[in-house]
Parts: C-alpha cells; structure tokens; sequence
C-alpha cells in the first residue's frame, strides 16, 4: 500500500545548491509543480534558509543515528504557519514529539494561495523508496483511494483556519488604528501585519475595486490610509462573525469614520465620496 493510489500530480524534484546530498536528511522532495510552487512560494531563499534550519536541527537531534531512515515531510500554508509528520519507523514515537516540536518552531516559508509540501530523506534514492506518513495514507483512504491533489489532501488533514491567537491579534490591531490619528506613512507601518493577513490569508476574502476605493481617494496624500481603512472595516467583519465573504459595506463604513477624524484635522479636505455619505 505504500505507493499506490497515491497523489496524481506527485513529482519528485531534487534542489541542487541547497545542501550536499548526504545521509543526513540532504535530499529534497518536493510534491507540486514549478507553476504551483512559484506562485505559492516566489522566495527561494526563504525556502532555502527554512530547510537549512531544519536539517541542522534534525542534524543535533538524530547524533546517536536513532531515527533511523525515512522521510520528515513539511508543509506551509498561509499566514506564517507551517506542519509536520514523519514516515520514520524506527524512531521512538516520544522522541518524534520532541523533534516535531523544535521543527514546528522554525519562522515558516511565506506563501500565498494555498498550502505547499515537501519533504526531506536520508535515503539512497528517496523517490524510488518513497512512502508516506500514516495521516496522509489514511486521507487518501478516506476519499475512495482515487488519488489526491496535494492542496485536496493537505486541506483534509490540515484544514486552514484563523487561530484564536491570530483572531485576538488582528481585531487589537484594528481596534488600534480606530483611534489613530497619526495618518502618515510612517505611522501606518505599525498596521502592517493587518494587510500582510489580509493579502496572504486563504481564508479571508476582500475585493477592492472603484466602489470602495475611487480614484479620488486613492489619488489623494492620504489614499494608503482609506485603503488600510477599508481592509480593517471588511476584516473586523468577517473576524467577528465567523463568515468569511467580502464585507464591502464595512469597509467603507471604516473608510467614513477615518474621513470624519480626518476632517477635524485637515479643515480644507473635502472628497465628495465621503461628503456624500455624511
């Protein structure tokens, strides 16, 4: 059972450059396609310098030998958050705990439009010999043993999901920049982590267009404001209610109050998309 029915778009690539290939976990694998990976993951050397750290750990780890050979499989999904699993059969199921836990507190690869997958080997030839944890297996079980795309699995084992921590973080954030009255370029760095979730995020879902964003208010000194304005008010949304769907009502609302604190700052600003509302 250990090959077959298993992913119909798996490819095995090796990176050269990135390590020696060696016994110690320096063979590369990874289970998506250039086109997938380079517009999921465009940073290389984030990639590079995430691997690096984790064969150094497994390196420190794994000095008696003791977790014998195998497979340590990774994936990263939006916003920063990554997973683990092992096919290492000769390893103590308390150590892999331990390891899982020092792996899993590496800085993740930035990626942006659903998860991807890889994963390292200390094996001769790792995509002959190649098979997969017993979580991925029982996936592939459980969907009729037909095959899955690597995202289909990974989105059944590894649903995304907006952490009460990340949840609790965002909305303090917003809350924040409700009384802001700085407005400068400077100042709206302090938010950054608030457009930074709502672009990566594949769960979040804000379109902006004309209706919410015109041109005289983009054009205007203070158009990254409104825009970081409108991404709070339709984030604030969906946070609080659990319904992740564009909330362009709430956007503009948010846009409103920061034009009304505006306007007690800057008696001369007059944007008739906003007068229009008030």
């Amino acid at each position: 059972m250990k090959r077959k029915l298993l992913l119909i778009t798996l490819i095995f690539l090796f990176i050269s450059g990135l390590f020696a290939q060696t016994r110690d976990f320096g063979k590369i694998l990874l289970f998506q396609t250039n086109e997938v990976l380079n517009s999921r993951c465009s940073d290389i050397d984030e990639l590079s310098d995430f691997l690096g750290e984790a064969q150094t750990i497994v390196s420190d780890f794994n000095k008696a030998d003791e977790l014998g050979d195998g497979f340590i499989f990774f994936a990263f999904r939006p916003v920063k958050k990554s997973a683990v699993w092992f096919y290492l059969p000769n390893a103590d199921e308390k150590q892999l705990e331990q390891l899982k836990t020092k792996l899993l507190s590496i800085t993740p690869c930035t990626v942006q439009g659903g998860p991807v997958a890889i994963a390292i080997s200390n094996l001769e030839d790792p995509a002959q010999q190649l098979t997969f944890p017993k979580e991925w297996m029982a996936a592939v079980e459980e969907s009729g043993n037909n095959g899955l795309e690597v995202s289909d699995l990974l989105n059944r084992i590894w649903p995304s999901e907006i952490t009460k921590a990340e949840k609790t973080n965002l909305l303090k954030l917003i809350k924040k920049f409700k009384k802001e009255k700085d407005f400068s370029n400077e100042s709206l760095q302090k938010y950054s982590d608030i457009v930074e979730y709502a672009v990566l995020s594949d769960i979040i879902k804000i379109s902006i267009n004309s209706e919410c964003w015109p041109e005289e208010v983009s054009n205007t000194e203070y158009g990254s404001m409104f825009m970081l304005a409108y991404i709070c008010g339709n984030l604030e949304k969906q946070l609080n209610s659990g319904e992740y769907a564009n909330a362009q009502e709430e956007g503009i609302k948010f846009e409103l109050e920061k034009y009304k604190q505006l306007k007690k700052i800057d008696k001369n600003i007059s944007i008739s998309f906003f007068e229009d509302m008030l």
